[in-house]
């Protein structure tokens, strides 16, 4: 029996712990938003206190962070500063030691504080940063498009691995920083979210595997349902009381340089994210997967890093238990289903008929306004619907229609010139201005 749940339409806030979901839906009274938005800033709040804390050790004998980068497009007027402004309430505390810091040179770890939520940092500021004692960073971004502009893609990559900052710059020679960690929470309009997609940017953030390690988040999609109940007041609820807590923690293990303590997963959680494994791996032989593949095979350690944040936001022990893992499933495969509906393309043989639909009537179309029947290869690559300008999608198309019985070429062993064939032209309304085979002389 599968273990993964198909629901798209709900953000699933009833499994999440109580303290988290009702503070969710505080904020959700509070702001408007809807659970797609709040659901995923939530986790990303909670992370971003946790990875300072504590590792997990998987069962493959790796440490690994419980740093989560989150990715949420929504629509102009979400309220997506709101929303991230109040679930960050708690680390303000922990920022506000650094009043009255006046010393650049002085390490973070004499002060006892430092700058934690990120948002229009360089690389070179965040490597400052971390060389000055800093172990762990919040990169809470509520305008992402900032995120290509002011970040190196790259070392954001490293940051969400944990991996050891090397760093070489002309002016302040090489900085090595050791067990650093960095969440993320990208909050982008929908509009701005598309702009970036265009294009290479686009391809690179995909195969740079930024996207793919984020928990994607399309709200402007969402469904909103009802939203139940609330205990407490958004701007005091005992959320932040627990974030403050992490914080202090997190303090205290900076300043005197303590590791992070390390959770490893119960036998029966083990167990069941195993299955789950099994599961996600199983998605690829289906073609509807293909096109999120990056995000699909990192639906595992995402499953282990989000059950490390609940375990120990929840009830902090060494061990994360059954019901932790599980409601980590139930997230991340929520959030693949919004990668899918956000970044996946059709099966190949749907694409190809959308294509050479979509071609069809282009050729039609301008069969009547030029009165002609006959089309060049390169004016389709030129002037075609988007989607045809590129010659293996051209390629496919035309492969569909030439089975159909609607295209033929000229010369025939060739595709230089696409031509109508009769039942084509016989398929036009028969009101129309006859359409003349202007290459019916060349035969």
């Amino acid at each position: 029996m599968s273990i993964l749940k198909e629901c798209l339409l709900f953000y699933p806030t009833e499994s999440l712990p109580p303290l988290m979901r009702d503070f969710v839906y505080c904020v959700m009274h509070t702001t408007q938003a809807n659970d797609a938005l709040v659901g995923p800033v939530v986790l990303s709040v909670a992370s971003a206190a946790v990875q300072g804390v504590a590792d997990i050790l998987t069962p493959f004998g790796t440490d690994m962070p419980t740093s989560l980068f989150t990715g949420v497009v929504a629509l102009s007027g979400d309220r997506k500063s709101t929303v991230l402004k109040l679930a960050c309430r708690g680390m303000e505390e922990f920022e506000r030691g650094m009043e009255g810091y006046l010393d650049p040179e002085m390490s973070f770890r004499h002060w006892g504080s430092h700058p934690f939520l990120l948002e229009e940092a360089t690389e070179k500021g965040v490597v400052d940063v971390y060389a000055k004692g800093a172990k762990s960073l919040f990169y809470a971004l509520d305008e992402g498009s900032m995120l290509t502009r002011n970040l190196d893609v790259p070392a954001l990559c490293k940051r969400y691995d944990g991996a050891d900052i090397r760093d070489l710059n002309r002016t302040r020679g090489f900085t090595y920083v050791a067990d650093t960690r960095g969440a993320l929470c990208m909050l982008v309009q929908d509009l701005t979210f598309s702009r970036m997609m265009k294009g290479d940017k686009g391809a690179y953030l995909i195969e740079s595997g930024l996207l793919p390690r984020m928990l994607m988040s399309f709200a402007s999609m969402s469904v909103v349902g009802p939203i139940p109940l609330c205990s407490m007041d958004a701007h005091n609820h005992e959320f932040h009381e627990r974030i403050k807590a992490l914080m202090q923690d997190y303090k205290e293990l900076f300043i005197h340089g303590k590791p992070r303590s390390k959770m490893h997963l119960a036998a029966d959680a083990e167990q069941l994210w195993k299955q789950a494994l099994e599961e996600w791996e199983m998605l690829l032989r289906d073609s509807m997967w293909h096109s999120i593949r990056p995000f699909v095979r990192r639906a595992g350690e995402q499953a282990l890093r989000l059950a490390g944040v609940l375990q120990w936001f929840t009830a902090p022990q060494e061990m994360i238990e059954c019901k932790s893992m599980q409601t980590a499933i139930d997230i991340v495969q929520w959030h693949l289903l919004q990668a899918r509906a956000g970044f996946g393309k059709l099966p190949q043989e749907a694409l190809q008929q959308e294509l050479a639909q979509a071609l069809y009537d282009y050729l039609m179309r301008r069969a009547v306004k030029y009165n002609a029947t006959a089309t060049p290869r390169n004016t389709l690559i030129r002037s075609a619907p988007v989607s045809l300008r590129k010659a293996d999608q051209l390629d496919l198309a035309l492969d569909q229609l030439e089975l159909e019985g609607k295209v033929g070429f000229y010369p025939t062993n060739s595709r230089k010139n696409v031509v109508l064939t009769a039942a084509s032209i016989a398929a036009m309304n028969p009101k129309s201005t006859p359409i003349v085979n202007n290459w019916s002389n060349k035969s």
